[in-house]
């Protein structure tokens, strides 16, 4: 089973709702815990895919030092999942590579609780140094 199948199956087995898929592209786009996850499924390396978590927060001329200093932080501390800067928003992401069918489940579960806690870091961390600022 491709990589996108196995998705498309793990996500209707977990009753998430599925927004949009895109076989030709392996793109699937899915809730989680209120946000919107997007997955890709590599089709020239079937045990590869990746999973954005886009839109967090928005980039200004007036926050960029500051949400690269906390993506940075981030990225140093966090584990599976960084952090990037795509025009004017941030965007969390996931490569995970899996060993077989079997263990496609579990780097899924694993990634998006990755995705979602880095997500979480950041509004910690932007709020924790905003309330420093304001001291």
């Amino acid at each position: 089973m491709s990589t996108f199948e196995l998705a498309k199956e793990f996500i209707a087995s977990q009753r998430y709702q599925m927004l949009d898929e895109d076989g030709a592209d392996g793109h699937i786009a899915f809730r989680f815990q209120m946000n919107t996850i997007h997955f890709w499924g590599n089709s020239e390396d079937e045990h590869f895919f990746f999973m954005t978590l886009p839109n967090f927060t928005d980039v200004t001329e007036e926050n960029i030092a500051q949400v690269k200093e906390n993506c940075h932080q981030i990225n140093k501390e966090a584990k599976l999942v960084k952090l990037y800067i795509l025009n004017d928003v941030i965007l969390a992401a996931a490569e995970v590579y899996y060993l077989a069918e079997d263990d496609f489940k579990f780097q899924m579960l694993n990634a998006l609780k990755h995705l979602v806690a880095a997500k979480v870091m950041y509004k910690k961390l932007d709020e924790k140094r905003k309330v420093t600022l304001c001291w």
